[in-house]
Formats: C-alpha cells, sequence, structure tokens
C-alpha cells in the first residue's frame, strides 16, 4: 500500500481550498471538470487549489485556526503554467499553477497555523482537471490533447485568476461522500 494518499478515491482529514472567485474563470474551469468527468463517468468536484491538506484535527479546530491564517493572507493570483499528469487519483491530470511568490508565501504561511502540515513536500501549486485512475498513454493520446483544446478555448478565462477566501472541506474518506 502506498503511503502517498493521492494514490487511492479515498483522502484523510480536512483541506483548504482556494477557489475562483472570478465569474468566467470559476465556470469555465467548472465546465472543463464537469465536462470531461461526464465523459470519463468520473467525478464532478468545484475547481480549486489546495493550500494544505489532510488536517487530522477536529472541523471546529480546523476552521478556527483558518480562520485565523484567512487574517494573514491578502489576495492573490494564481496563473497557469503547463498541463501535466500524475500516476495519482486526485492528480490524475491537473493544470500546474506558477510558483509565484505570493502563491508560495501563502503555502508557507499556511504552514505555520498548521505545523502538522510542515514536512509536507515542497509545494506544488495544481488545479486538478480529471480525477481517477487512467493509463498514461490514454492519458498522453486522448486526454491530455482534448483538455489542451479546452484551456486554449477558454484561454483569457484559465489563464489566471484571483483567490480571496478559503474554503474548509472535509476530505474524509471517498470523494463521492465529500
Amino acid at each position: 500500500m502506498s503511503d502517498d494518499p493521492y494514490k487511492s478515491s479515498s483522502f484523510i482529514g480536512h483541506s483548504l481550498w482556494m477557489c475562483p472567485r472570478d465569474g468566467a474563470s470559476k465556470d469555465a474551469y467548472s465546465y472543463i471538470i464537469a465536462n470531461t468527468a461526464s465523459i470519463l463517468n468520473s467525478f464532478v468536484y468545484p475547481p480549486h487549489v489546495t493550500l494544505v491538506a489532510a488536517m487530522m484535527t477536529d472541523a471546529d479546530d480546523v476552521v478556527r485556526r483558518t480562520k485565523e491564517l484567512a487574517k494573514e493572507l491578502a489576495p492573490y493570483d494564481f496563473e497557469f503554467d503547463t498541463l501535466e499528469m500524475r500516476d495519482a487519483y486526485f492528480q490524475s491530470i491537473y493544470a500546474r499553477l506558477k510558483q509565484t511568490p505570493q502563491v508560495m508565501q501563502a503555502n508557507a504561511t499556511a504552514r505555520k497555523f498548521f505545523l502538522e502540515r510542515q514536512s509536507d513536500p515542497e509545494y506544488m501549486p495544481h488545479l486538478s482537471l480529471v480525477y481517477g485512475d487512467f493509463g498514461a498513454d490514454e492519458k498522453e493520446t486522448k486526454l491530455i490533447p482534448a483538455l489542451q483544446k479546452k484551456l486554449l478555448t477558454n484561454k483569457k478565462a484559465t489563464s489566471s485568476f484571483r483567490v480571496d477566501a478559503i474554503e474548509v472541506w472535509s476530505t474524509q474518506g471517498d470523494v463521492k461522500d465529500w
């Protein structure tokens, strides 16, 4: 069994999500995720960038610390970098986002409020476009070209987006139960 929680359709704890607030970006990414999930018979979920994940304390504690964190973060922008894939359920195909100073500082600040996440690997900001277990060949030959076309069609809306709020999600268990 893998120690990587991203490799299974079941996850743990609570996660902090940064979601696009701009109507055009939110709509474009929501459409891409929903349309692709429909074709693949996969799950639909809100477009988001995880700030930190897998906090195992109760919801009240996570919400309390998140409110304190929110006071320290100013709104900032995510910028699209590349489309990538990984052999991981929750990061099957994703929009890799640029590691700008503001993005990396937001994660560093979050780790100060959630000390249990300080030993996490280096932050890789991304917005997952596909959840699921798909082979590398299918991703490379079918899914990535189709997603690249969708991203290009919506380039203005998908090239960058602003975040100004943190959502706390219970990501305990199977994704269909979130």
